[in-house]
């Protein structure tokens, strides 16, 4: 054994790419996804259900902002390897490439959900630009010297496996991460505005007119058979941006992982038995509007009453 690598329990992270499975296990991989497509399809297959689709959204929010943290205090105490730090920032950046293509729309639903955003893109800022800044020291435990676990670790760009510390790799991921500042900024413009909306006493009568304003849209969504849905959200959009970041992100998995490749915890099972409390809402979603386009076909087919 090489004597300049440390010798106590942490020793794998110098020889081996570890893998927490509480952070990038198989079972928080799957929850992403699911939610992450859940909210896609609830948002494009209703997009006038305004509480289904801040719904599903602020989950997403939370529940990526909640790996975050959990990745963020297990780095700072020494148990995180670049491995998993690559696989929190794919994972969280998945979600965003529909919520992204909508932004403006969530910006009109309220404070709860601008918090949300504000919260999760902030800390997905930090966390890319903590890890892509300095990749090869990003994971104290794993670059001492004699320990090669960090230099072995491996990104995946196009399907080609590339070091996480190349150049060009780097510039475009720190490019990415600071351009979200942005975002963040104009989620942070949105809470205040809200905050003065609500401290206008102005709230309930912005909310009604909303909830007013959604119905008729979702009348004449009806109606139209769907087409007016384009107006306020793109079906499906970054949907291939969606494919090819899981697809990554599962390519990233099968290259790295060695000594927790199929390790089951208790996290992964938490996360996936939260995902089932958002399945039975989406089926709520999903039955309440083929109960009201029941209700307008029957109206619609009914005669009116001769006078």
């Amino acid at each position: 054994m090489n004597e300049s690598c440390p010798q106590d329990n942490n020793a794998d992270f110098c020889y081996h790419i570890v893998s927490n499975p509480d952070i990038s296990g198989l079972g928080v991989r799957v929850a992403i996804y699911v939610q992450t497509l859940l909210s896609m399809g609830v948002a494009s297959l209703m997009p006038y259900n305004e509480k289904a689709f801040r719904d599903t959204s602020r989950n997403s929010y939370v529940v990526s902002g909640g790996l975050i943290l959990s990745a963020i205090i297990a780095w700072k105490r020494d148990e995180l390897s670049l491995f998993d730090g690559l696989m929190v920032s794919m994972l969280t950046t998945i979600m965003t490439a529909f919520v992204t293509v909508n932004a403006s729309y969530i910006r009109m639903l309220g404070l709860s959900i601008n918090i949300a955003s504000f919260l999760f893109t902030t800390l997905w800022c930090y966390w890319g630009l903590q890890i892509w800044s300095n990749p090869a020291t990003f994971s104290h435990l794993s670059n001492e010297p004699g320990c090669n676990a960090t230099s072995s670790t491996q990104f995946v760009a196009v399907g080609k496996s590339v070091s996480p510390t190349n150049p060009e790799i780097r510039g475009f991921a720190l490019f990415v991460f600071a351009a979200g500042t942005l975002a963040a900024l104009s989620s942070l413009w949105w809470c205040l505005h809200w905050l003065t909306i609500y401290a206008s006493g102005r709230a309930a009568e912005m909310k009604r007119q909303a909830a007013d304003e959604a119905a008729r849209k979702q009348w004449e969504w009806r109606r139209s058979g769907g087409s007016v849905g384009q107006k306020i959200i793109t079906p499906f959009g970054g949907l291939m941006a969606l494919i090819y970041m899981i697809v990554t992100t599962e390519q990233i998995a099968s290259r790295n992982m060695e000594v927790a490749a199929n390790e089951w915890s208790f996290s992964q099972t938490i996360a996936l038995v939260m995902i089932g409390q958002q399945l039975m809402d989406c089926a709520s979603y999903f039955k309440q509007e083929f109960r009201a386009r029941r209700e307008y076909t029957r109206q619609s087919t009914t005669p009116s009453p001769s006078v």
